[in-house]
């Protein structure tokens, strides 16, 4: 039996995704907010602490006229610097792989739910698209292909992506993980993407644009006031 309408281009299958995850990533963060405001708090005390010890090792090699490189070698030698940095960084890991896991959990439940025990066959992404996920003969994919599915997406995600570009192959559009789990994404559809979909990915690229300028400028902050504590 073949599944009804044409193979989901690249596109519209990332737009989906993008829905999706931007509903997890929200599920995420109000379901552990006060444990994520706790990690996050941490991790700002033990960075401070790093900038403390650096604008003191700054200054201690001021008084002690050293350059450049006797500031790196002092810096470099100090245990309490280091002890700080360690302290920066276990927490900041706690805080990311934390989320990563729930985000992984709650993804993963919604994902297998939706496309093995709604008539939909779709996450709520995939359903605002027209898009649905079938086996490849165009039957239900069932709960342990939906599974296989999903956690196929991580050799994607480790093969820095390149799992997830195949799907841009014509004529079926397979991803890695939908070849794993026998899978086809489909478009009811088979139109292209809506306007209000051009908008969410202009609305993305404006935000990632606007992360790098605002990482950037949190780490010219940082240095600045390390330095301003150091004069």
């Amino acid at each position: 039996m073949s599944a009804p309408g044409a193979p989901a281009g690249f596109w519209p299958r990332y737009l989906a995704w993008s829905l999706d995850a931007a509903l997890v990533a929200l599920a995420t963060c109000l379901l552990g907010a006060a444990h994520w405001r706790l990690l996050a708090a941490r991790a700002a005390d033990a960075w401070a602490a790093v900038n403390q010890r650096v604008a003191d090792a700054m200054a201690a090699s001021a008084l002690d006229d050293l350059a450049f490189g006797g500031f790196l070698g002092r810096l470099g030698a100090d245990p309490q610097v280091h002890a700080a940095a360690g302290a920066a960084s276990a927490a900041l890991l706690w805080l990311v792989l934390g989320w990563l896991m729930v985000y992984a959990v709650l993804g993963f439940a919604l994902e297998v739910g939706c496309i093995a025990f709604t008539s939909w066959r779709a996450t709520p992404g995939k359903r605002a698209l027209g898009l649905y996920v079938a086996a490849r003969d165009g039957g239900e994919l069932g709960a342990g292909r939906a599974a296989l599915r999903y956690l196929g997406g991580a050799l994607s995600w480790l093969s820095f992506n390149i799992g997830h570009l195949v799907a841009m192959a014509k004529p079926e559009h397979l991803a890695l993980h939908d070849r794993l789990a026998g899978a086809s994404v489909r478009n009811r559809s088979g139109g292209g993407l809506p306007l209000w979909g051009w908008a969410w990915l202009l609305l993305q690229l404006a935000a990632a644009l606007a992360a790098c300028v605002w990482l950037a400028w949190a780490l010219q902050a940082s240095l600045d006031e390390a330095l301003y504590a150091a004069l």
